[in-house]
């Protein structure tokens, strides 16, 4: 599942349009006034480029939403509207407060594709900080449990499983106009409907005490970004209190440079390991080559371990982060002067703006697994977790890097 980038996001989306595995909207991403609903459609390029399908879901899901509900419905992808360049990210709270819909198609090329991961995490994290978790309705390609399950080590996979997919596979086999495709796309539009009215009776109600900070993992009874699986986005009835919101985003930077620091021995360790089994005479027969393989593996093992764990705190700690930055900046804009809204902010994401030093490590480090990788089925195995900690390192980045400073002379 994790493999290595083939490209890295820009740091703000307007800063470059080249994505090569992307979906988009224009607009303002939400109703306008005469009822019509917006949707996000995110999907890799690489699988419509195979299943040749996005187009016909978009206007079958635009019929079927209207004809189930009398609402109309816009939904925007790269191929006919506006590129991501053009959509800017400070703008993804309001579309959000609009009850845009977002309907990620997973796919293991999903999964592999920086972009889409970041614009999944994205908008969970906006919607988990505004308790509309039903504006994400996942649905999966093709029904594939040896990668979509509920105990994925990829927490994006796990997140997507707590808004409960919707496999398409009989569709996505199907030619267009089949009765697959459309018997498929019915079911998918009674879905839409139901929790399209759920998020947006949720945001009718919608108030600064409904925002509220969120604990990462093994804080606060484990809660974290994740949690809330119904989407009811009941977090606490006493409201937020913008003192605890900071020193929480406090907290949690300082725990987030500190995992960073913890990454570097564990890289330096995994390198050295693979140093070493590329070094020496290779095994000439099968049972040297068992024998060696099995001893590389364990050298591996402790290190690879150490990265899966570093990568999935670090991960659970900045989605938690990330929520709150949007909290914050809600609520601030309207408490706070801008330019002293402009310094804290600029003063939080502060220590967060050296880190891509950490990125450079783990290309790196994943160039420097892979001859090891390639030598045997033991060597894989063991390497799996440091290839997972990557993954959710490198999320975390991406989240991090949509954190710009303000332009105070702007």
């Amino acid at each position: 599942m994790a493999k290595a980038r083939s490209g890295k996001r820009p740091q703000n989306p307007a800063q470059g349009n080249n994505r090569s595995l992307s979906s988009t909207t224009s607009g303002t991403m939400r109703e306008s006034e005469d009822g019509e609903i917006t949707i996000f459609l995110s999907y890799a390029r690489a699988d419509d480029k195979v299943y040749k399908m996005v187009r016909h879901f978009k206007e079958l899901l635009i019929h079927f939403v209207h004809a189930k509900s009398g609402r109309k419905v816009k939904a925007f992808f790269d191929q006919d509207d506006l590129r991501w360049g053009d959509i800017w990210e400070n703008e993804l709270e309001t579309r959000i407060l609009g009850a845009s819909v977002f309907i990620p198609m997973l796919s293991a090329s999903y999964l592999d594709s920086e972009n889409c991961r970041w614009e999944f995490n994205r908008f969970h994290s906006n919607a988990s900080a505004l308790g509309v978790r039903e504006l994400i309705l996942p649905v999966l390609l093709l029904n594939a449990p040896a990668i979509f399950n509920r105990n994925s080590d990829d927490e994006l996979v796990r997140d997507a499983a707590a808004r409960q997919w919707e496999v398409i596979e009989d569709a996505v086999l199907s030619d267009p106009g089949t009765s697959a495709w459309k018997v498929t796309m019915a079911h998918l539009a009674d879905r839409f409907v139901d929790s399209y009215a759920a998020a947006e009776a949720r945001l009718a109600t919608l108030d600064g005490a409904d925002l509220q900070p969120v604990k990462p993992a093994n804080e606060a009874g484990d809660h974290h970004a994740s949690d809330d699986a119904d989407g009811d986005g009941d977090l606490d009835d006493d409201g937020p209190v913008l003192a605890e919101l900071m020193e929480s985003i406090q907290n949690n930077v300082n725990r987030v440079t500190s995992i960073a620091s913890s990454l570097t021995p564990t890289v330096q360790q995994l390198g050295e390991a693979a140093r070493q089994s590329n070094q020496g005479s290779r095994p000439q027969t099968p049972q040297q080559l068992q024998a060696w393989s099995r001893r590389a593996a364990g050298a591996f093992e402790e290190p690879a371990n150490a990265l899966a764990s570093q990568g999935e705190e670090m991960l659970n700690v900045t989605k938690a982060l990330d929520v709150d930055m949007r909290r914050v900046r809600q609520l601030t804009k309207s408490l706070l002067p801008e330019t002293a809204y402009a310094r804290g902010y600029n003063e939080l994401i502060a220590p967060l703006q050296g880190m891509g030093t950490v990125r450079d490590q783990l290309t790196s480090l994943l160039d420097s697994l892979k001859p090891a990788e390639v030598i045997s089925v033991p060597l894989r195995k063991a390497l799996r977790p440091a290839r997972n900690g990557v993954t959710r390192v490198t999320d975390s980045l991406d989240l991090m890097e949509s954190w710009q400073p303000i332009d105070l002379d702007g």
